[in-house]
Order: C-alpha cells, then sequence, then structure tokens
C-alpha cells in the first residue's frame, strides 16, 4: 500500500500559521504520512496537481478580521477541484481563539465556509502567537497595536518577549483526528 499523501497550503502574516503548518506536517509523518507543506504566499501561483492529494489541510493568519488573500483565494479557486472523498480540515491562528474561540470560529471559519459553500470535514482555531522581539515579522507598528489591545483587557505585554498562545496538545489533536479521517 502506498502511503498517502496531503496537502498543507497556508498563508501566514507573521509566522504562527507557518509554525502551526510545520507542526502538522511533522505529526502526519510521524504517522506515516507524506506532508507537501505550502506557503501560499511566496508560493506565487497555482498548487499543480492538486489531484495529486489523498487529502487538505488549509489554514491562515487572521489580520483585521480578515483571512490571508492567498489563503482565501486558493480555497475559492482550488474548493471545487478537490479529489472527491479526499478529507479537507480549515484552520486559522487568531487572536481572538486566545480570547473567545466559539467566535473566532464563527468570524473567521463558519463565515468563509459560507461565503465560498465549502463543505470542510472539520475546522479549528487557535491562539496566536505574539512575538515583541526585536526583529519580528510583526514590524512596530503592529507591535504597538497588540500592546494597546491587550493592555485594555488587563494584560502587559512587554518589548522583546513572546507570548506563544497557541496550545499545541489541541493542534496535536486536531491533527490526528485529521489523519483518522485520511485513513479511515
Amino acid at each position: 500500500m502506498m502511503a498517502k499523501k496531503i496537502l498543507i497550503a497556508y498563508g501566514s502574516r507573521y509566522g504562527s500559521t507557518e509554525e502551526i503548518a510545520t507542526e502538522m506536517g511533522k505529526i502526519l509523518e510521524a504517522e506515516g504520512i507524506f506532508s507537501d507543506i505550502v506557503d501560499l504566499k511566496s508560493r506565487g501561483g497555482p498548487v499543480h496537481n492538486i489531484m495529486d492529494y489523498d487529502g487538505y489541510i488549509i489554514g491562515s493568519g487572521i489580520k483585521m478580521g480578515k483571512w490571508t488573500k492567498e489563503a482565501e483565494g486558493f480555497l475559492k479557486n482550488n474548493y471545487p477541484k478537490l479529489k472527491e472523498g479526499a478529507p479537507l480540515a480549515l484552520f486559522v491562528s487568531c487572536g481572538l481563539a486566545e480570547d473567545d474561540h466559539e467566535k473566532a470560529l464563527a468570524d473567521y471559519l463558519t463565515k468563509i465556509i459560507e461565503k465560498h459553500s465549502i463543505e470542510p470535514d472539520m475546522f479549528d482555531a487557535f491562539g496566536p502567537l505574539y512575538d515583541l522581539s526585536k526583529g519580528s515579522r510583526l514590524g512596530f507598528i503592529n507591535k504597538k497595536i497588540i500592546k494597546s489591545m491587550k493592555k485594555d483587557s488587563g494584560r502587559v505585554y512587554e518589548d522583546g518577549k513572546k507570548y506563544d498562545y497557541r496550545d499545541w496538545d489541541s493542534i496535536r489533536d486536531f491533527t490526528l483526528s485529521f489523519e483518522k479521517l485520511l485513513n479511515g
């Protein structure tokens, strides 16, 4: 029996979604499943041979309440082309998931599913990584916005530190649930 091959495609703004996608790939590869991990932003074009995959995981970071244009565009353009019967999972990494998981699901997954008439087998929202260290992808203005927003919630964020709100156990469970669907 040939090993299963899945596509993990993502749009990351500051690296959190990229790290989640990479970890998902490692988890699946430990289960004997080959994962093709694709950064939709840097790839600059469509994924060729979309029908070659036995399953799909598509993820996006959220900024200003929106998926990355690359991840949303990939879903819109490729959902009709996905291999019939192959499982599809969607995920986002966002600050809202840290504070109100159900609202994050409704605002960032249910809405995109309805907007593009997508029928995923599973979906979830994971918390963010706020990297306020020097040289992080966030940049000066975004760091100030995060610090200001979180200050309103009673949290104090310091320059030079990382605040990781991703629940790696939940990410692992999500990925292993996908593996069960794939090998169902």
